[in-house]
């Protein structure tokens, strides 16, 4: 352990996501060391609160080893997407440092004996965290896996801006991605929107910058539907919103809702939890988990004709309902995936080794 008592947390990822935003800052705020290594630079707004160490995606491993002595990690938090995951697990084996892959893999998928047996061969840990749930809490659990989600958080200096008017409905999503599924949001709202009931805002990457179309999933024509979609004045279409615009939309919005399916986690509807947003969220989506059916948010089984309109139809037409699920967003969002509740679960991994 450091000097001055914190423990020293490593983060090794293929970048540094807005993801960790919550969770670096919650570790250093709190008196914990924290290293941040990174195959390649994120978005700049991302590394505010410390800068990552960029090594690219195979470094030698003198530079690798000089990284983790500088760091002298009390844990070690693998993503299994990066590509530096086998010489770090090799050093945290070596020092007899905790090490844990981190997966979005449901808490609830476990793992065959040939998965377990194909990591043990690559000199990758058996244990692993998960911020995704699975969406039945009776089920039974990986045996490696421990719920570690990642924290949420309200920005004091961000006043919440709900009015009197149209209830204003969020949804965050690349513009260019099927999957994402905003067409089902503006269907299920038309009539609403049309009557001066309902305020969209469609959030999300373009996929039109540098690079953007050549993205896995980008679909041309999906983008210039939600573009002609936005002509109508019920509709706000906001191309490629950064992460320090967020807290501002979300302390405006009534209802933040993810329609998309085969999405492993998505963060957007859980962090505007924290502002009271009532989350509306695809059991497509590993953040339904998250919620507990009609105390503080709706699960959606999207696949369902008429469910989505059902849905948000019933939020938006009922204010005190509306509030109450809000209230109970907020108290999640405060507890169970606060930065408090996330301190305890990585000091408890740090202290399990």
């Amino acid at each position: 352990m450091p000097a001055g008592g914190g423990l020293s947390v490593m983060f090794v990822v293929p970048r540094f996501h807005a993801n960790l935003w919550f969770a670096t800052r919650a570790l250093v705020d709190a008196g914990h060391r924290v290293t941040v290594l990174s195959e390649m630079q994120g978005a700049a707004e991302d590394c505010r609160i410390l800068a990552p160490r960029i090594v690219g995606p195979a470094p030698g491993s003198a530079v690798l080893s000089g990284v983790f002595q500088d760091a002298q990690p009390d844990l070690v938090l693998l993503r299994n997407t990066s590509a530096l995951k086998r010489p770090v697990a090799a050093l945290a084996r070596q020092a007899g440092t905790a090490c844990r892959l981190c997966d979005q893999r449901p808490l609830t998928d476990r793992r065959g004996w040939r998965h377990r047996l194909s990591l043990r061969l690559s000199g990758l840990p058996l244990r692993r965290v998960t911020p995704v749930p699975g969406l039945d809490a009776e089920a039974p659990r990986d045996r490696d896996a421990t719920y570690l989600p990642w924290p949420v958080e309200r920005d004091p200096n961000v006043p919440l801006a709900r009015g009197t008017g149209p209830v204003t409905v969020l949804c965050v999503g690349k513009l260019g991605e099927r999957r994402k599924n905003q067409h089902l949001v503006v269907e299920a709202l038309r009539e609403h929107g049309r009557a001066g009931r309902v305020r969209l805002q469609i959030v999300g990457a373009s996929g039109t910058g540098a690079g953007g179309t050549g993205a896995s999933g980008f679909d041309a024509a999906y983008l210039a539907y939600l573009e002609a979609a936005a002509a109508e004045p019920w509709i706000d279409l906001r191309r490629d919103v950064s992460f320090a615009e967020m807290p501002a939309l979300y302390a405006g919005a009534d209802i933040c809702v993810l329609p998309s399916v085969h999405e492993p986690l998505g963060t957007a509807p859980v962090e505007a939890m924290a502002y009271g947003a009532v989350p509306v969220i695809s059991t497509g989506a590993g953040a339904a988990g998250y919620l507990t059916e009609g105390r503080d948010g709706l699960r959606v089984d999207v696949n369902e004709p008429g469910a989505l309109a059902t849905a948000l139809q019933q939020v938006v037409n009922d204010a005190p309902y509306r509030a109450r699920l809000a209230a109970g967003a907020r108290a999640t969002a405060e507890s169970e995936l606060g930065p408090a509740r996330f301190l305890e679960r990585i000091e408890a991994l740090a202290a399990e080794g």
